[in-house]
């Protein structure tokens, strides 16, 4: 596989990386042209010329992964040179290190005006997102036909449960009647993000339902509810943008954890 057909794949299947990509090289260097992507833990695909100056572009990579933004880096490749590298091809090389973070994957519990607002929003975004809910006629794939998954079941807590939530999940909870099942099951979960649609009242009276069957006070201090950003929204469509509002906000204030290899 080429490696910037890797990269489309890469970026189809929403994971992180970056691509670092020779855009200058002046002198003697290692390699004039070369593209290498760098994964979150360090493993590389490709090559910027190897030696020393690739190493410095792999740390250089996996710190912009980290802080989410592209930078550009230049080395001199000359020990004897200020600010110099230890090399002796005595040339210069400029990377760009481009980062493609992956995008919040969203998890809509509840397939009603909100859930189907919300599965706009998401489409233009190109965001990924499943639906999960209780009731066959709304949970239809002509209702969200860019939804990666349908999920429906009577019991909407064995539907969340076919969900695959995981710490990239982003679950927004709008269900019908059944917030509480709803709520207790996603806290199983170690997601990125957990908000509930619900008034203070409704919010204290769940909350206090779900700790008598066993939800942390811990485990409740991640939910967002009320949920979103104070825009005083009033329709679905207002609210489904203050929500994916506070949504990005929170996936761009997150660190990624980086796996380190052994």
């Amino acid at each position: 596989m080429l490696l910037m057909e890797k990269v489309a794949m890469l970026t189809r299947q929403n994971e992180t990386f970056a691509l670092a990509m020779i855009i200058e090289s002046k002198g003697s260097t290692p390699s004039h042209v070369g593209k290498m992507i760098v994964y979150r833990n360090g493993t590389i695909q490709g090559t910027v010329g190897g030696g020393l100056a690739e190493y410095y572009v792999i740390e250089e990579s996996v710190k912009a992964i980290q802080n989410g933004q592209s930078k550009i880096v230049e080395y001199k490749l000359n020990k004897h040179a200020k600010d110099g590298i230890h090399m002796n091809c005595g040339g210069t090389l400029r990377v760009f290190i481009e980062v493609y973070s992956s995008r919040p994957e969203l998890v809509l519990v509840g397939a009603g005006h909100l859930g189907y607002a919300m599965a706009k929003l998401a489409d233009f975004l190109e965001y990924p997102y499943c639906i999960v809910d209780d009731r066959v006629g709304y949970c239809t794939k002509e209702r969200f036909p860019n939804a990666t998954n349908l999920f429906v079941n009577e019991d909407i807590g064995k539907a969340l449960l076919s969900a695959n939530i995981n710490e990239k999940s982003y679950v927004v909870i709008v269900t019908k009647d059944s917030d509480d099942i709803a709520l207790k099951t996603v806290l199983q979960f170690p997601c990125a993000y957990v908000g509930m649609v619900a008034s203070k009242r409704k919010v204290i009276n769940i909350f206090e339902k779900v700790k008598s069957e066993g939800v942390t006070q811990e485990q409740l201090e991640q939910v967002h509810s009320p949920i979103g950003l104070e825009i005083g929204s009033e329709t679905s469509e207002e609210i489904a943008i203050s929500i994916i509002g506070e949504i990005i906000k929170v996936s761009r204030e997150q660190p990624i954890k980086v796996k380190q290899l052994n």
